[in-house]
């Protein structure tokens, strides 16, 4: 009888260690990780499949954590992503980005800024990046008059790449990241590739 009791004990401290293995690793995945860095890139006028613009020059500066939700897929990104040449990034730096569908298919870039006493949505864009943050896009969005956004310009898309401070490096980047130029639309798309 004294064999079978210690034999009881032995199955559930071997239970007990075998849960604790596999819920490990899932709970670490769910721990905010921080990203904290910069980097310079370049803010392009596409026109064509290798028409552009060079428009500016930027240094992008990110500081924040990535997190998972317990019982959502998708990660999301709370702290500063700091655009030079772009004020109000800078001046309003709190931001969250809920990455829909992982990180290559973008989040939407959306600060709040105060104005005139009341908090509005700026949003410099949707943001394509890679799980460390180590190289992104930035659709930029083209506001109108009316006060609604669009990927699409009167003149063309705007797009920021980063890191990279040459126009070649710009579009491989652009490329690496399934963006296109769409001679239908006449637009800069992401394609998704399964």
């Amino acid at each position: 009888m004294v064999y079978a009791e210690g034999y009881w004990k032995v199955r559930l401290v071997c239970l007990i260690m075998l849960v604790a293995l596999i819920a490990m690793p899932l709970f670490m995945s769910y721990m905010p990780r921080h990203i904290g860095q910069g980097f310079s890139g370049i803010e392009l006028l596409m026109v064509g499949e290798d028409e552009y613009e060079v428009l500016q020059v930027l240094n992008i500066s990110i500081d924040g954590q990535v997190r998972y939700g317990v019982f959502a897929a998708y990660p999301w990104f709370d702290g500063s992503i700091e655009v030079s040449g772009y004020d109000f990034t800078i001046d309003n730096p709190n931001l969250s980005i809920r990455f829909i569908n992982g990180f290559s298919m973008g989040g939407s870039m959306m600060y709040p800024v105060l104005f005139r006493g009341a908090t509005r949505i700026e949003s410099l864009g949707m943001l394509y990046t890679n799980e460390d943050f180590s190289s992104l896009i930035i659709h930029v969005t083209e506001w109108t008059a009316l006060g609604g956004g669009s990927y699409q310009g009167q003149q063309g898309n705007r797009v920021i790449a980063a890191p990279t401070t040459d126009s070649s490096d710009a579009l491989e980047l652009l490329r690496s990241h399934n963006f296109f130029w769409s001679e239908e639309f006449g637009v800069v798309r992401y394609h998704f590739l399964p």
